[in-house]
């Protein structure tokens, strides 16, 4: 098993590349129970590592939490993209997913097994926004201005950074195509991904593309320097700022015991440090009726027919 607490990262040379390889199929223990598994997408291909350090504590703090309750914590699943972690769902070898809404509701679509439960806050944000931004002496004032442009995103299962963006000029009237399309028109908007927020911005900057997006936590948190010499020109409606879901097949018992132990994580020391390790999850709470209709609301703009 994959277990990270007090581990170096010289120690966990073996555990990446038995994560790299095939991450965990959903195969029984010795007493028969079936491990359960959190799936993650690799931030970069072939390298798992990050993966392993960033959700390791969140893991390791499950397993310890979940073993009064006879439930088991197996490895973390690490996919490849949507499309590989749709089908460790679809196969059983997956239970749950911490991703934002965007990938999510494309894993929903996908497999046809899979159900948010939990919001996600990060960095103490429930909601956030996305944000267009354009150099101060820029003369783009509105979305409209775009057409003919040049768009810098981050990546495109980013949510703040590509799937709002998107459906933002569709809602303006413009299309959003890749800089490289061959069949780009006058008016199409077209895209390069900087693959960091800040790169976002350095090329804003620098004249790399006219305008950029991203959510308003990233704004805040650019260096001063940088954010001195850009503008905001437009703002998106607020969108949840993450979403923890399960397969819908997994025992209604053991999803409520987990769903109660991960709720609890926030009350001690620990359990905070394992979720602030995760990519700065500070909280979960459970999706109200109103967070459903919002999901409901932006499902048909964001969900697109194929994502990477």
């Amino acid at each position: 098993m994959i277990r990270l607490l007090g581990h170096s990262l010289r120690a966990l040379a073996p555990l990446v590349a038995l994560a790299a390889l095939a991450a965990t199929a959903a195969s029984a223990s010795p007493d028969g129970t079936v491990p359960l598994h959190l799936g993650v997408i690799a931030e970069e291909p072939y390298e798992p590592r990050l993966m392993l350090e960033v959700y390791g504590e969140l893991v390791g703090e499950l397993r310890d939490r979940l073993r009064s309750s006879g439930i088991e914590v197996g490895d973390l699943v690490i996919a490849r993209d949507l499309e590989d972690l749709s089908q460790r769902l679809i196969h059983g070898e997956v239970d749950l997913v911490i991703e934002t809404v965007f990938p999510t509701l494309v894993l929903e679509e996908r497999s046809r097994c899979l159900e948010p439960a939990l919001v996600v806050f990060r960095r103490g944000q429930r909601e956030y926004r996305s944000v267009f931004f354009t150099r101060a002496d820029s003369p783009i004032r509105t979305l409209g201005d775009l057409a003919g442009q040049v768009l810098v995103l981050e990546a495109l299962r980013s949510t703040s950074a590509f799937a709002i963006p998107k459906s933002e000029l569709e809602r303006a009237g413009l299309s959003l195509v890749s800089a490289d399309a061959l069949n780009a028109r006058p008016d199409d908007v077209r895209f390069v991904l900087a693959g960091a927020e800040v790169n976002q911005a350095v090329w804003v900057l620098h004249g790399k593309g006219a305008a950029g997006a991203f959510n308003e936590g990233d704004w805040a948190r650019l260096p001063e320097r940088v954010r001195s010499e850009l503008r905001i020109f437009h703002e998106s409606a607020p969108l949840l700022r993450g979403l923890l879901s399960f397969r819908t097949t997994l025992s209604p018992g053991i999803r409520a015991t987990v769903e109660t132990t991960l709720l609890g994580l926030e009350e001690d020391e620990d359990g905070r440090a394992a979720l602030d390790r995760a990519a700065g999850v500070t909280r979960l709470e459970r999706l109200t009726a109103g967070d459903r209709r919002g999901l409901e609301a932006w499902a048909p703009v964001l969900r697109p027919t194929r994502a990477p």
